[in-house]
């Protein structure tokens, strides 16, 4: 957040110190160092240099914060992004379905559990039947209910009841997964979509920058110092950028139609913030990450909950060989009397169902084959397992360096355009030098942003391997520490910072920027000269504050 500051009684010389002591309100409102940082060099380039201390009884400084409104705009965005994110988590399809099996995985082990309870059954039969000895015959209606209670079942229930929990269970441990996936699928549109915002950016700067340098030439040329050969390559290298910069933004549409998919609205207006996945969720090393994945994994969870379900398939199976014991309650009316005396009738009936005395061996064979093959799929689960968080932790730490090192190939490659451009304005150089220097830090410039939001993606899917992505007993505001880490990379676009400081300024600004990033509160005794009160307005200013 960027914090503008008014001083009440001051120069342009009290610029430093008040971007200073705007930073503690600011880095409490989630502020960007960046911003700050740039604030804090334009003041230090309107400072004076230092010629007097100040009396120690001056009046103290007064500050009048405001906030821009750039920064409410990002803190909007923030807030519409998050919201999106945690209603995305209950209402994605992948999400209604993965809970909508869930629920009937539960109905299911509704139904296990009522088997135990007594059931109800009511008939009704009607004919006619021939009667005494005569064969006269007479129509009848008789009605029939009757209560029945299994008594003993050889652990048929039981089993039933264990293979509806194992169900459920893993039923549950799909709907953490599908939460999971919608998750990172959704925080990877995200970032694709800064991606290729960045680097139309970059594209779009590299055909302005290549503009003002066929500007440049064409002027040269005009006066007769130089051909037009190098013109028309600079006019050729500048319809390149802007193709590419199209291109880009084609792509950009694409990732903006992905993510409107996932969070159910278009990003237009505001820019949206920032991802960085905290430090603190990053495993210490790879065998930690192997560990973590292995006991946090959702799929392993689903594959235990699986062969518990199949194990007492085959208990189930097995008990079905046993006689079973029932009481039984019923009663018939039959208002003629032409078949059934009335009457209720209490008893216990016993079944033993043998079959055709293959069919029971059969359908126990299979409950024993499905659980060997949820055994092997548990083994090629776990295998998986690892093997994603192995080359996740190797992708992040391999990408970590290639971030680093394209970094430094950028700086350098800008440099040395810089270079060749103020050989070209001093008439020592060529423009053809210029644009193969600008081109190649045209490359570079893309390849940064590529390694940046790889490296991204790279952490969000190492953290979704061990569980630290999406915990299964959600913090409150876990996610929003997703868009609370400082974006230290330099963005496309950004000015390059004026000539250099004078030596003053510049002690004083390495002295902010290290307190800025050691993250500590600045307290600063500031006064006033009260002599600063008496001089007229447009009297020349030659105190300085005394830090």
């Amino acid at each position: 957040m960027m914090t503008a500051t008014r001083i009440a009684h001051g120069s342009s010389a009290l610029g430093l110190i008040a971007c200073l002591l705007a930073w503690p309100a600011a880095a409490a409102a989630q502020s960007s160092p960046d911003s700050l940082a740039a604030s804090v060099l334009v003041a230090a380039h309107s400072l004076p240099a230092p010629t007097a201390r100040l009396p120690s009884n001056a009046a103290p400084l007064q500050l009048a914060q405001q906030l821009t409104p750039g920064s409410l705009a990002v803190n909007q965005s923030q807030k519409q992004l998050l919201q999106a994110v945690y209603g995305m988590l209950d209402a994605h399809p992948d999400v209604l379905k993965a809970r909508a099996a869930l629920e009937s995985a539960g109905h299911d082990l509704n139904s296990a559990k009522n088997a135990r309870w007594p059931s109800f059954k009511v008939g009704t039969s009607s004919g006619n039947a021939s009667i005494g000895q005569g064969q006269r015959r007479e129509t009848y209606t008789a009605v029939n209910a009757e209560v029945r209670v299994n008594l003993l079942d050889g652990g048929a229930i039981g089993a039933g009841i264990r293979s509806a929990e194992g169900m459920e269970a893993a039923q549950d441990s799909v709907l953490y997964s599908a939460r999971q996936n919608v998750l990172l699928e959704a925080l990877t549109a995200l970032l694709e979509l800064h991606r290729f915002e960045r680097k139309a950016q970059v594209a779009a700067e590299s055909a302005e920058t290549i503009g003002q340098l066929a500007h440049v030439e064409q002027r040269r040329a005009e006066l007769g110092a130089v051909g037009r050969n190098d013109l028309r390559r600079a006019a050729s290298r500048r319809a390149s950028a802007l193709a590419q910069q199209h291109e880009l933004q084609s792509q950009r549409m694409d990732a903006v139609a992905r993510f409107t998919r996932y969070f159910n609205y278009s990003p237009t207006g505001t820019a949206l913030p920032e991802l960085a996945v905290p430090e603190y969720w990053m495993p210490a090393s790879e065998q930690a990450a192997l560990q973590a994945s292995e006991t946090h994994s959702s799929e392993l969870r689903e594959s235990r909950h699986l062969i518990e379900r199949a194990t007492a398939e085959v208990e189930r199976s097995k008990a079905q060989r046993f006689p079973t014991l029932a009481g039984v309650v019923a009663h018939t009316k039959d208002p003629k009397g032409v078949i059934y005396n009335e009457g209720t009738r209490y008893g216990l009936e016993l079944n033993w169902n043998f079959g055709n005395g293959f069919e029971l061996r059969d359908r126990i064979l299979k409950a024993i084959n499905e659980l060997q093959a949820q055994e092997a799929q548990q083994e090629a689960v776990r295998r998986q397992v690892q093997e994603a968080a192995s080359a996740a932790w190797g992708r992040w730490q391999a990408g970590r360096e290639r971030e680093a090192q394209l970094t430094d190939a950028v700086r350098e490659a800008r440099t040395a355009f810089e270079g060749y451009r103020r050989l070209l304005e001093v008439g020592r150089g060529s423009l053809a030098q210029v644009l193969d220097a600008q081109l190649d830090m045209q490359r570079l410039m893309l390849d940064e942003a590529d390694a940046l939001y790889d490296q991204r993606i790279n952490g969000l899917r190492l953290v979704r391997t061990t569980g630290q992505l999406l915990p299964r007993e959600l913090p409150e505001h876990w996610l929003d520490r997703l868009f609370d880490q400082p974006t230290l990379s330099r963005v496309p676009g950004t000015p390059t910072p004026p000539a250099p400081l004078p030596a003053y300024a510049d002690a004083a600004l390495t002295d902010a920027t290290a307190l800025l990033g050691q993250r500590l509160q600045l307290r600063l005794e500031t006064r006033l000269d009260a002599r600063l009160h008496a001089l007229p307005d447009n009297a020349p200013i030659n105190h300085a504050l005394r830090w």
